[in-house]
């Protein structure tokens, strides 16, 4: 999905016992004990308690047509190569008159997000980072024989083959009349400049494919309270067969202090302009985020795009 789709109404979860009466006919268990644990860009969660096995069980009320049935199967293909947990996936509601919107029921990991987490020591905070960059690093050393793509293809021969053509659709939606009086002329320039650069920009990108999770970053990891070691892994946005390099830049959000970046680039060879793909690919992603669901901050765009815009003045010159 890569333009703005108009959302479910998801008014009817007030009353969130709703949610306990889909888990109840999904999964034949009593439920006795909903609550909302979170809302994001593209859904409203709950986690809701049941009587007998699993116990606990996630149900993610998804804003947009699509997104749950792509994260079901980002989850699925992501569990197959993991060296830690993913959530299983228990059902998927494709959306019904009594409950019109796509639900994700699945596996309830149990700890603190990392987001959140203050760990006691320095020996800690360096285990789970280890942990959570070997984690990335064995779902980057997945490829896919038939090149870069989604999950289900199409595939590409080349990253810039499956990107370019990714993204010219947001470079075409933005420049609709009513995008163009939402989005600024310095951050449309850099929209028009990048996209027209890519080639030069992209030239030195991974020539395989990796499987990627496209959202990995502090809130998306699950921390042992007692341990403090990484116990899960959830919410891909865009898993596919990617340029590695795309999931990077979300290890810096969050939680910088953790090191996550620069604990993955410890003993990696990177060429003079990766920092122009990372600046360059978080973005995009931003724009991929307005395209879909209609999200824009001006401030953040202008800080994205003046960075974007001093790498590729140092770059491509």
């Amino acid at each position: 999905m890569n333009t703005l789709a108009d959302p479910f109404d998801l008014g009817f979860l007030a009353d969130p016992k709703i949610v306990v009466e889909l888990v109840t006919d999904q999964l034949g268990a009593s439920a006795s004990h909903v609550r909302k644990v979170g809302e994001g860009f593209y859904a409203h969660v709950y986690q809701v308690e049941l009587d007998r096995a699993p116990e606990q069980a996630i149900v993610k009320c998804h804003k947009f047509p699509e997104r749950g049935r792509r994260e079901a199967q980002q989850l699925q293909v992501l569990r197959q190569h993991a060296t830690v947990r993913v959530p299983e996936v228990y059902a998927l509601h494709p959306g019904s008159a009594s409950f019109p919107c796509e639900a994700l029921t699945m596996e309830c990991i149990s700890g603190i997000k990392a987001s959140e987490v203050a760990f006691p020591d320095e020996q800690s905070k360096a285990r789970f980072v280890d942990q959570a960059i070997e984690a990335l690093r064995a779902w980057h050393a997945v490829h896919h024989p038939a090149g870069f793509g989604e999950l289900d293809g199409p595939f590409y021969g080349t990253w810039l083959g499956s990107f370019r053509q990714r993204i010219a659709l947001h470079h075409a939606h933005v420049h609709g009349p009513a995008h163009r009086a939402v989005i600024s002329e310095p951050v449309m320039h850099t929209i028009d400049r990048s996209f027209e650069a890519m080639d030069a920009i992209l030239a030195g990108a991974s020539a395989r494919s990796s499987l990627v999770h496209s959202d990995y970053n502090a809130w998306n990891m699950i921390v042992d309270p007692e341990t403090y070691a990484l116990s899960g892994v959830i919410d891909p946005i865009d898993a596919g067969w990617s340029d590695p390099e795309i999931d990077l830049f979300h290890l810096a959000n969050c939680r910088p202090d953790l090191g996550l970046l620069e604990r993955y680039l410890e003993g990696v060879d990177v060429d003079a302009a990766f920092w122009l793909r990372y600046r360059f690919y978080r973005f995009w992603d931003d724009v991929k985020h307005y395209c879909r669901m209609g999200w824009y901050g001006e401030e953040r765009f202008r800080g994205y795009a003046d960075a974007l815009e001093e790498a590729m003045d140092e770059c491509l010159a």
